[in-house]
C-alpha cells in the first residue's frame, strides 16, 4: 500500500497545483490532505476492475483537498487589535468589540457574523448588496483597530 501511495503522489501534486497554494506550508497541508484522499481511494480500489488508479483516485483526492481548504478557512480569526486576535464566531468577549459610536446596523452585522452567518445571508437579512455589507464590516474593523490603539 505504501508503495502505491508513493507511486501516485505525482497525481496528488498535480491536483494540489491546480488549487494554487499561497505558500509552502499551505502546499504541504494540501499534499497531506491529498495523501489521505489517495489512501482512502486505494482502500476501495479493485485491481481487477481494469481502471487506472489515477482515474479512480482523482475524485477522492480532490475532495479531501477541498475539505482541507474549507477547514482552513473556517479556522481563520480576525485581527482586530494589534497583537490580539478575536474570533468573531466566539461568543466570549463579544461585548468588548462594541464601541459607543457603532450604529445598530453595525452591531447587527457583528452579531450575525458571530452567529455564523455568511455575508450573502446577512445581505438578505438587511436587504443590502454584498459589497455594501462587506464594506461596512471591514470599515468597522478599521475603526475598532483605531479605537483600541
Amino acid at each position: 500500500m505504501d508503495d502505491l501511495i508513493e507511486e501516485n503522489m505525482g497525481l496528488v501534486a498535480d491536483i494540489v497545483k491546480k488549487f494554487k497554494p499561497k505558500n509552502h506550508t499551505e502546499r504541504e497541508d494540501l499534499m497531506d490532505a491529498g495523501r489521505i484522499g489517495l489512501w482512502k481511494a486505494l482502500q476501495k480500489y479493485d485491481l481487477e476492475s481494469g481502471n487506472a488508479i489515477s482515474t479512480y483516485a482523482w475524485r477522492p483526492i480532490r475532495w479531501s483537498i477541498i475539505r482541507e481548504i474549507k477547514n482552513q478557512n473556517s479556522n481563520k480569526t480576525l485581527s482586530l487589535i494589534d497583537n490580539t486576535y478575536v474570533d468573531i464566531k466566539s461568543k466570549e468577549n463579544l461585548w468588548e468589540l462594541f464601541t459607543n459610536d457603532m450604529t445598530d446596523e453595525e452591531k447587527k452585522i457583528i452579531n450575525l457574523r458571530q452567529q455564523g452567518y455568511k455575508f450573502r445571508e446577512i445581505c438578505g437579512i438587511l436587504n443590502q448588496s454584498p459589497s455594501s455589507v462587506k464594506n461596512k464590516f471591514y470599515n468597522l474593523l478599521v475603526r475598532l483597530r483605531e479605537a483600541n490603539k
